[in-house]
């Protein structure tokens, strides 16, 4: 189901759910009888194999043997058949048994963070809910109920408890709970029985997705389009109730820790994202200046979280999301919503901000003794895992650094010679990455001047209009719209960033219009990948035209004697790809003599050819095999065989 498809389904279901609210959950209801229907047909398929083999085994016992006559008296006829049951069996027992991914992350047991059970336990008995079997710590903003069941599609569902350690480290123990009551509620259902079934069957048919993937031979051919087929509209149907079931779980929270601290809770978990967003982001900025990632991340942003945001960008984030919408698949209501259905949240306290939190944070309250343990396990793997990605970033900085100092000793020098009368200027393409890097990396610095002076020189240059237009919509500037659609009119090639750039400074404004970008930029992002897959391989379809003879020319040069060895024939001609008409992409394609054409032969010439740094796209092929209609077209094509070639014959 595509996208805007599923967009209006739910809005249609909506509606159908509030003009009749019992029929629709009849409706839910009885599509969820379907889906166990499905899930019957895919185990009964998966044991009937197995069934088959325990029912020969008893023949061959009860017969005294005799089956195994009959088993080689029909030769021929019971191999045909017993060949397809085999690969049956196989694909039934590890699809069975197959163990699917469980969530990752640090284990916490009772004998490590007594005071963590102490409050888990008190949550279950409270809610009289299931057990969770394992509390996993991780390094986001986080915390989560997963359910697994132990085998594939078979076995007792195991409950994770996720709890992200920079969370813990910003929340009072109270609004901990309640965040940790509200994921819990969606699995004990508290205030709504046939609400928490649904989430779980959604949870469910996620498993039961990735669980088809897996399925091998014909089997998986069979039912993965059941599962496909079905499991989207499952998704749409219940989408409603799930939305419903946010409500629910935040009125657990509520009945657990009170209203103050659900609400504290909620607006803080919205203000510690962006907040610990901005203090990663800082630390990413030091390998500009270190060669090595901090190896004390999780104790800094403890330091750090004891001290609250400023206001003003407290109230920001604050004001961004109470009314920001999730993303068309995300169940959870706006935060206005949420926070307006728990009692005394109105008016202008909906809008205020959470008091700064006092005593231990819930880290400190739950974890004790252990969180440093914690802490140093995490920070070291998030050093570790950044430490290549990380080096690599600094050096290519410090290249650009260099670059940049060469460039502008360059400019100084073109500069003093033209005060003697010289007519000395640095070139374009110089003077261009020259402002360019000093965009990327002296961020603190406004560039719109500089930019602007280069396009008023140079106004029909893409990469100086798309440059200026980013940095004003940096600053806040709304000119930089016009500025990017001019770049993008001149290279399409730039549409994503310049939609990107778009709809962040949109977005962040509130405004409408972002949402076009975003379509323009799924559109463009579509056709990219239409063409990026037509330029990875030779479609017979595609028409061929004569190459220009200046390319002709340039590749003539690089076709040495060397590279022709065993070649009689060359071919140049362009590739005119359906999705982008404009893309230059050429083909190469040769003629080997007919003593030469093995395969091993075939393809030494054609890694010989494709070794040569070629000055534009193009794939080589020989015209053998799969590319052998090729040879009539190119014969027919003018200017497409390169004569005269040193080494061919």
């Amino acid at each position: 189901m595509e996208l805007e498809q599923f967009k209006t389904m739910v809005a249609r279901l909506e509606a159908e759910s509030m003009a009749a609210p019992a029929a629709y959950k009849a409706k839910v209801a009885g599509l969820a009888v379907l889906g166990f229907g499905i899930l019957a047909l895919m185990l009964g398929a998966l044991g009937f194999g197995l069934e088959l083999l325990a029912g020969f085994a008893v023949v061959v016992v009860l017969t005294g043997g005799k089956a195994l006559y009959l088993l080689f008296t029909l030769g021929k006829l019971l191999f045909l058949l017993a060949v397809p049951m085999w690969f049956l069996v196989q694909h039934a027992v590890k699809a069975l048994f197959v163990r699917l991914p469980a969530p990752q992350g640090v284990p916490v047991v009772r004998a490590q963070a007594p005071a963590l059970f102490d409050a888990i336990d008190g949550m279950r008995r409270r809610f009289k809910g299931p057990r969770v079997h394992q509390v996993l710590v991780v390094d986001e903003v986080n915390a989560a109920v997963v359910q697994r069941p132990v085998f594939g599609l078979v076995g007792w569902p195991r409950n994770y408890l996720l709890l992200g350690l920079p969370l813990l480290e910003s929340m009072a123990p109270d609004e901990a709970l309640a965040v940790v009551a509200h994921e819990y509620g969606h699995l004990a259902g508290s205030h709504g029985r046939f609400g928490a079934w649904i989430y779980r069957l959604r949870h469910t048919w996620g498993t039961v997705q990735a669980f088809a993937e897996q399925l091998q031979g014909w089997l998986g051919w069979l039912l993965r389009p059941l599962v496909r087929w079905y499991a989207p509209y499952f998704n749409a149907y219940t989408f409603v109730l799930a939305r419903a079931n946010e409500y629910e779980a935040d009125a657990a929270s509520v009945e657990l820790v009170g209203a103050d601290a659900a609400a504290r809770a909620l607006k803080r978990v919205n203000l510690v994202e962006p907040h610990y967003q901005t203090f990663v982001g800082k630390t990413l900025e030091r390998m500009r200046d270190e060669a090595r990632p901090p190896p004390d991340l999780a104790q800094r942003w403890a330091d750090h979280a004891l001290l609250p945001a400023p206001a003003e960008d407290a109230q920001k984030w604050l004001a961004e999301a109470l009314d920001r919408e999730g993303q068309v698949a995300d169940t959870h209501p706006v935060l206005r919503k949420r926070l307006a259905a728990m009692p005394g949240q109105q008016g202008a306290e909906l809008e205020a901000l959470p008091p700064p939190r006092v005593g231990p944070s819930a880290a400190e309250a739950w974890l004790g003794e252990h969180l440093a343990v914690l802490r140093r396990g995490l920070q070291t793997a998030w050093a570790e895992r950044l430490a290549a990605s990380w080096s690599e970033r600094h050096e290519s900085i410090q290249q650009d650094r260099r670059r940049l100092a060469e460039l502008r000793a360059a400019a100084a020098a073109a500069e003093a010679a033209a005060t003697t009368g010289a007519a000395a200027t640095l070139e374009l393409d110089d003077r261009f990455e020259m402002l360019r890097l000093q965009t990327s990396l002296e961020i603190e610095v406004d560039q719109r001047d500089a930019w602007a002076a280069f396009n008023a020189e140079q106004p029909d240059h893409a990469g100086g209009l798309f440059f200026e237009g980013a940095e004003r919509l940096y600053h806040d500037d709304a000119a930089g719209l016009a500025l990017l659609e001019r770049a993008v009119a001149l290279d399409a090639e730039l549409t994503k960033p310049a939609c990107e750039r778009a709809h962040a400074y949109l977005s962040k404004h509130k405004d409408a219009a972002a949402e076009a970008y975003a379509e323009r930029w799924r559109a463009r992002d579509e056709l990219e990948s239409r063409r990026l897959a037509e330029l990875r391989t030779i479609d017979l379809k595609h028409p061929l035209a004569a190459p220009a003879p200046e390319l002709v020319e340039a590749v003539r040069t690089l076709l040495t004697p060397a590279a022709l060895v065993d070649v009689d024939a060359v071919y140049l001609a362009r590739r005119e790809l359906p999705s982008d008409p404009s893309m230059k992409t050429y083909v190469l394609a040769v003629t080997l003599d007919l003593c030469d054409r093995t395969q091993a032969k075939q393809q030494a010439v054609v890694d010989r050819l494709a070794a040569i740094t070629w000055p534009v796209h193009l794939i080589v092929c020989t015209l053998e095999g799969d590319y052998a209609q090729l040879r009539e077209p190119l014969q027919a094509l003018p200017g497409a065989r390169l004569r005269w070639l040193p080494g061919a014959r």
